[in-house]
């Protein structure tokens, strides 16, 4: 898969590209449908199969109620890479790309990337924040003679598929039913970086992965599975500032402990599931309160993730 973040580094496909476009926040069936889509037509027309992304993503440029962030771009790669998407158009979203008008836009596909097949949701809009919608992509498509289509809303317990719902699902912590509308287990991916180590001087050694999102849908403890170089291990996460740790972070940390685990794996990549959350992230008038808890968070974590439905 190959990775573009300038249109300069692009130097075009012999074959043509067929392209997918939209933000792919958390990647669930709605998405999942698109893309398909997209493939369908690149067999079809025998071309590459391609996707366009944008960061930050409209609503965090845009809005000033920023909305939680499912997946982080490193997570979306991970998804695109496993659905066999041979190239990434990773847009830097600026004011300038933001008031493109209709014909700058589709001429940025059609002319720079060569989209011979373009795919979006129904409620995709583009150029001058939103002016233009669905409609506008066809008639364009059609004066350049390219193929466009759009899927709409797909629906699963009779409810609309989308970010916003999952974004609501994973902070309430049930994600039995996040699996069920995602199609797939949310889970986030990073590198293991280096933190204050307090929870190895405490007895709970960490792995720590700075989330790089503005606004966070998780925020609390978390009983896990955690995939690292192919093994899988059962943990305990916490996601938040910790706010018992003399100086707290600003950016929201995700910690993990790993049950029964030892070794060095900074500047590894791992992968954290989430089966369920255990409780609310707390302030303790105590580092022995703290170890306390998490000895019992433990113990919750090991209870939970022996279920047969695990």
């Amino acid at each position: 898969m190959r990775l573009y973040r300038w249109l300069s580094d692009y130097h075009g496909s012999e074959r043509g590209i067929a392209l997918a476009i939209g933000n792919f926040d958390g990647f669930h069936m709605g998405h999942q449908a698109v893309i398909e889509r997209m493939k369908q037509k690149a067999k079809e027309h025998n071309l590459e199969t391609a996707v366009m992304i944008f960061e930050p993503q409209p609503m965090e440029f845009f809005g000033k109620e920023v909305p939680a962030r499912l997946f982080s771009v490193r997570d979306k790669l991970r998804m695109f890479r496993a659905v066999g998407i041979e190239n990434v158009f990773c847009m830097n979203f600026t004011y300038k790309f933001a008031d493109m008008d209709d014909k700058q836009f589709t001429s940025m596909l059609f002319d720079k990337i060569g989209v011979k097949s373009v795919t979006v949701g129904s409620d995709f809009n583009f150029g001058r924040r939103g002016a233009y919608n669905l409609d506008d992509l066809k008639r364009c498509a059609q004066e350049a003679g390219v193929e466009c289509s759009a899927i709409e809303k797909v629906e699963n317990d009779g409810k609309r598929i989308s970010s916003t719902l999952l974004r609501s699902l994973v902070k309430d912590g049930d994600f039995s039913t996040v699996t069920k509308y995602m199609g797939h287990e949310y889970s986030i991916a990073g590198r293991v970086v280096h933190g204050n180590a307090i929870g190895r001087t405490i007895g709970f050694p960490t792995a720590n992965i700075n989330l790089n999102r503005r606004v966070c849908p998780l925020k609390g403890v978390y009983a896990v599975k955690i995939t690292l170089e192919g093994a899988v291990y059962d943990g305990v996460a916490n996601v938040g500032y910790r706010p018992t740790i003399s100086t707290p972070t600003l950016n929201t940390l995700l910690e993990v402990h790993i049950i029964n685990f030892t070794g060095d794996i900074y500047g590894k990549e791992i992968e954290v599931t989430f089966k369920y959350k255990i409780r609310d992230e707390m302030k303790f008038e105590s580092l022995d309160a703290l170890v306390q808890q998490i000895s019992a968070d433990k113990e919750r974590a090991l209870t939970l993730l022996s279920r047969k439905d695990t």
